[in-house]
């Protein structure tokens, strides 16, 4: 708002000469020949919005705070995008741990936001970017996700120089561009390298770093694709060690939900039902050294190894029989929303069948090689009922070899079409499965597993 700041009469100020401020008329005005026209101030606004930035260097308020705001706005459509990018993918899987869990994947992210490092936005980014792209058959989006990704991890290989290499929100953007490479990788095996990465920092952070917060919910995420990617590189899966089995079960946690009655006996057994698949890329990894091993082969390593997948093999047989029922009561579901207790139910089953069948095909091949060493296997605490089971779960393992590019992750890479992203919940079904792939015999007959997903 502005106005004159002569007290003189209007005429006066408008002339611009010095008014007598002679009342109620003044003098110079009737000695002009004019009527004076007096003394009120008609105000007037006026716009100093460019006057003040100039003269300050400060922006007006819409551009202060126009940006802000579609920044803002930007930032929430970007955290419900990804809510909807799981819901999409992973289902069931995020149901079985949602409510397990101290803080799941969109409390931590609708939290922490402002404070996200570059590289866990832009992997968020890039993620509901490409499901967008799929979604719209828009070629176009998906570019700028692949952008998106590569500016991720520009900035994860930078945020792993820094004292922030171990932190949650590092381990956080590494697990979702590790998503991206599984959905939309430059290769079938791009994911396995990424994931080599991914496992060397639960590894450096250590168990206690995941047993509670969103460490745990990192791992529960995540644990699946470490057992697929042990398999694929033959190798023991640190998850089947003793203290990372401690973390996924502890005591302290179940401890804690029992006395607020909020816990899953549906959920625990699916988390025991995982550490005993954890040690099985360990049994097959041993397996194929001894079956392909030029030397000599020491006969009792061969019988530890046959005890140990005996006993993995028990107890994944007994707590199959646990979950028998397809539709389990809400009391042995507990937390765990009921409308995903079936699929649930199926989907670890199927796991710990892969998981038995390729135990016993282990079994065989240790069997084999044993007898050139005129050294028994004894399977005395097999019952009839087992031995039935034995057999079913081998017509499974055959199933599976007469298919051996049916993993759950498989997708055509060279597929130009929109297809290979718009995969529905095959990646929900393989998490549930706990990471048991397709099976397919090598040349020395030891169950291989493809990478491709």
């Amino acid at each position: 708002m502005g106005g004159p700041y002569s007290k003189g009469c209007l005429q006066c100020i408008s002339r611009k000469i010095k008014c007598d401020q002679t009342r109620p008329k003044c003098l110079r005005c009737i000695n002009w020949g004019s009527e004076c026209p007096g003394y009120n101030r008609v105000h007037k606004f006026k716009d100093q919005t460019r006057h003040i930035t100039r003269k300050h260097g400060q922006p007006t308020m819409d551009e202060a705070f126009a940006p802000t705001l579609t920044h803002e706005a930007i930032n929430i459509q970007t955290q419900e995008s990804f809510e909807t990018w799981l819901d999409y993918h992973f289902p069931s899987y995020q149901a079985s741990f949602n409510s397990r869990v101290e803080m799941n994947w969109m409390n931590f992210i609708r939290s922490r936001w402002s404070t996200f490092p570059q590289a866990l936005i832009w992997a968020v980014r890039a993620l509901t970017s490409l499901r967008m792209g799929a979604a719209r058959g828009n070629k176009e989006i998906i570019v700028c996700a692949r952008h998106m990704y590569g500016r991720g991890i520009s900035h994860l290989a930078a945020l792993l120089h820094t004292r922030a290499a171990l932190a949650d929100e590092t381990l956080a953007a590494a697990i979702l561009l590790g998503g991206y490479e599984v959905l939309d990788g430059s290769s079938d095996r791009s994911w396995i390298i990424h994931s080599h990465g991914i496992r060397q920092l639960f590894c450096a952070r250590g168990p206690s770093k995941h047993t509670h917060g969103i460490g745990r919910t990192l791992l529960l995420s995540w644990r699946p694709y470490i057992v697929a990617d042990a398999f694929i590189h033959t190798q023991p899966c640190f998850l089947g060690g003793v203290e990372w089995a401690s973390a996924s079960t502890t005591p302290e946690i179940s401890s804690a939900k029992d006395q607020s009655q909020e816990t899953s006996n549906l959920g625990q057994t699916m988390d025991y039902a995982f550490n005993e698949v954890a040690k099985c890329p360990g049994y097959y990894a041993m397996t194929k050294y001894f079956t392909t091993s030029d030397t000599n082969v020491d006969p009792s390593m061969l019988n530890a190894l046959v005890g140990c997948i005996l006993k993995s093999r028990g107890n994944l047989v007994q707590l199959q029989s646990i979950l028998k029922d397809t539709n389990p009561p809400a009391s042995f579901v507990g937390v765990i929303p009921l409308a995903y207790a079936t699929t649930l139910v199926q989907g670890t089953r199927h796991g710990i069948n892969s998981a038995v069948a390729l135990l016993d095909q282990l079994m065989t091949l240790l069997q084999s090689c044993l007898n050139r060493e005129t050294k028994p296997i004894l399977v005395a605490d097999f019952d009839d009922q087992s031995q039935g089971d034995q057999r079913r779960l081998f017509a499974g393992l055959q199933a599976l070899k007469t298919n051996p590019n049916q993993s759950p992750l498989s997708q055509d890479s060279e597929d130009p079409s929109f297809s290979i992203y718009t995969i529905g919940d095959q990646l929900d079904k393989f998490s549930l499965t706990m990471g048991m792939g397709s099976l397919s015999p090598d040349a020395c007959g030891c169950p291989q597993f493809s990478a491709r997903i």
